[in-house]
């Protein structure tokens, strides 16, 4: 399991007494309790968000490596025998992992983000108007943001706090003894919230859309050239036209910060980035899924601490 860096609120603990007969007790109801579950998740992202609700859960990801790419993902048959024993699944959705659910036709096994839709690219063709309506309407207080279109829903604080609380839902109704709570989870999530909610309107652009729902709950402009960020969003090669325009932007000073995805880079995205940096505009790496042995919810508090440090230099 992935150390958590973050404090953790003091959940009730079994505690083994000192003698043989009450260790033996507390192993038998692990063993006969949140031990018995398996739980199985498409990405590490949210295995380390259902490790911090229900820690003693048996919980495996599919994808671990932070040099796998998953938009490009495909499962081996080992890795669906997996899925077929899990008493639990969870899944982002939204077509992102698809692979997984694709076949598991109304399962009530599955806990998702985004509705469980196939990943068909000519669906991103309206994603830029969508995206940037919802940044539009979705500065409220509750911070909302369903309407945004992105696959990359683990950057949405409200979205991860769901799934958590359903998580912990789940793991009582299948094992009353196992101990779940999504405290943990859902105060890290407010604490981001409040902290991306007081980013000031600097202009951003991103190399890949991974951030959507990190911009859509704070007062940062998405300026990522509507071209470009058009064939990012359907998964399509910048034309040679959209590129030079995002050129443009950096050379000519119409950006303030570059949000850069080195996980899943181009070539393209890649000289993008150095060329920022040449211009002296700050650059910011939010990656896919957590990079070593690095924890998710670490990940996203180091890419909003991040942006707010990105955002003080300009």
């Amino acid at each position: 399991m992935k150390k958590l860096l973050w404090t953790l609120p003091i959940l009730p603990l079994v505690l083994a007494g000192c003698s043989t007969g009450s260790a033996d007790s507390a192993d038998s109801t692990n063993a006969a309790g949140s031990n018995s579950l398996k739980v199985v998740t498409s990405t590490q992202v949210w295995a380390d968000v259902a490790e911090a609700v229900a820690p003693d859960v048996d919980i495996e990801a599919i994808i671990t490596g932070g040099d796998i790419d998953p938009h490009s993902f495909e499962p081996s048959a080992t890795d669906m025998a997996k899925v077929s024993e899990a008493d639990i699944i969870i899944v982002g959705g939204g077509g992102y992992d698809s692979w997984l659910y694709g076949t598991l036709e109304d399962d009530d096994r599955i806990i998702h983000a985004l509705d469980l839709s196939e990943h068909d690219h000519s669906e991103h063709d309206d994603h830029e108007h969508e995206a940037e309506e919802a940044h539009e309407h979705d500065h409220d207080e509750e911070g909302h943001d369903h309407d945004v279109d992105n696959e990359h829903v683990w950057y949405s604080t409200e979205y991860v706090s769901e799934v958590a609380e359903e998580f912990a839902e789940k793991v009582t109704e299948l094992d009353p003894e196992a101990q779940a709570d999504a405290t943990a989870v859902t105060t890290k999530m407010d604490e981001l919230h409040n902290q991306i909610h007081d980013l000031p309107a600097v202009r951003i652009a991103q190399t890949e859309p991974i951030a959507d729902h990190i911009l859509s709950h704070s007062d940062m402009v998405e300026s990522t050239p509507e071209g470009y960020r058009a064939t990012t969003l359907s998964e399509s090669e910048p034309t040679a036209a959209d590129v030079a325009s995002f050129q443009d932007a950096i050379n000519n000073g119409d950006l303030d910060v570059l949000i850069y995805n080195p996980q899943s880079a181009s070539t393209v995205a890649t000289s993008l980035k150095d060329l920022a940096e040449e211009k002296g505009i700050p650059v910011v790496e939010i990656y896919e899924t957590p990079q070593n042995t690095e924890n998710f919810l670490d990940a996203f508090t180091k890419a909003v601490d991040d942006l707010t440090a990105a955002t003080n230099q300009v």
